[in-house]
């Protein structure tokens, strides 16, 4: 009856043993897909850049590209992102004249560039540069 049990079953042999063999199977191939990706992330670097000056952006982009292919990685961007624009609505009066107003607006500009194929050379002249201040940096790998 055992036999028949694990016969339906379609486990052959020990079905306890077989089981959990079983049920080991997802759980190895699970780490076997995020090994998998974890190597492919590491294949690419993505540089998201902020700033409210675009020339302070555009010096750090020419930078950052320039050390990137130096060490033979191929880089993809920069891509312009869409510009957040932020208004800021000020009354002129403290007092009196609610409907004179002022506008007044920041805008952040946004960049993106892959460096695809880094090597270590790559990540080290990446993170010894000397970027303009004003402009922020994302990096993920």
């Amino acid at each position: 009856s055992a036999a028949s049990l694990s016969a339906r079953r379609g486990v052959a042999g020990n079905g306890v043993a077989a089981r959990k063999a079983a049920a080991r199977a997802p759980v190895r191939a699970a780490f076997a897909v995020r090994a998998e990706a974890a190597s492919v992330a590491a294949a690419k670097i993505r540089i998201r850049l902020k700033s409210f000056e675009v020339n302070h952006m555009k010096a750090a982009c020419d930078k950052i590209i320039e050390a990137a292919t130096s060490t033979e990685a191929s880089i993809s961007g920069p891509v312009p992102l869409p510009t957040k624009r932020r208004i800021y609505c000020v009354l002129r009066s403290p007092h009196v004249n609610k409907d004179s107003r002022e506008h007044f607006e920041t805008r952040t500009h946004h960049r993106l560039i892959d460096v695809h194929q880094p090597t270590a050379q790559t990540i080290d002249a990446l993170m010894s540069l000397e970027l303009p201040a004003g402009v922020e940096i994302e990096v993920k790998l």
